[in-house]
């Protein structure tokens, strides 16, 4: 038994230490200099650093202060980040208004994870067809707009074709298409100055 536990631990001690070389101290030394200065992308890594204890220890509580410092600076990935930490209660409490707000900030720039996390947590468990199955629907074919090959996963595809099967009433599939429409026309507000912005 001791012996079991003995390999256990050295298994663990080297699955964590892979991740502490010098190239990943150094990067995230980069990172942490790049964020210090307000560099989004960079606030971005050093959330992910901390989080997944990538060239420096493990941190959720600094993973989510990162994280949300470029969320609210409108960084996508971050929103994303945030809104999932919200979720699943990872470093902060589970609170689903919160989750919610972030995932749908992020969705509505184009994240396919934060789009189709949004129609899971519209559609999944309910045990009965009421009003949540309308936003379901719009983010499950938002995202299966937005990330085609994605959307083509068993898992998504189930996903979709589940909500689809529980819309047959015509008022409500009707609901869900117009919801999607508007989904869309936001989606299109928000990448448009980004696109115009990347042609100058």
């Amino acid at each position: 038994m001791k012996l079991l536990i003995w390999t256990t631990l050295l298994c663990l001690s080297a699955a964590l230490s892979a991740q502490q070389t010098p190239a990943t101290e150094r990067t995230f030394q980069q990172y942490k200099a790049e964020a210090e200065k307000g560099d989004l992308a960079a606030i971005h890594k050093l959330g992910w650093c901390y989080e997944r204890g990538f060239g420096t220890n493990r941190n959720l509580p600094e993973s989510i202060r990162w994280y949300r410092r470029a969320a609210e600076e409108g960084h996508a990935a971050s929103q994303e980040a945030l809104g999932e930490a919200y979720l699943h209660g990872e470093g902060v409490p589970v609170e689903h208004l919160e989750a919610v707000k972030w995932l749908t900030k992020a969705a509505l720039q184009g994240r396919g994870n934060a789009q189709f996390e949004l129609a899971e947590y519209y559609g999944g468990g309910l045990q009965y067809v009421n009003s949540k199955y309308i936003e379901a629907y719009a983010w499950a074919h938002l995202f299966a707009k937005t990330e085609p090959k994605a959307a083509k996963a068993p898992r998504h595809e189930a996903f979709v074709k589940s909500i689809d099967n529980q819309l047959v009433d015509k008022l409500m599939l009707a609901d869900a298409k117009k919801r999607l429409a508007e989904l869309e026309k936001e989606l299109a507000a928000n990448l448009a100055p980004k696109t115009k912005a990347a042609k100058k």
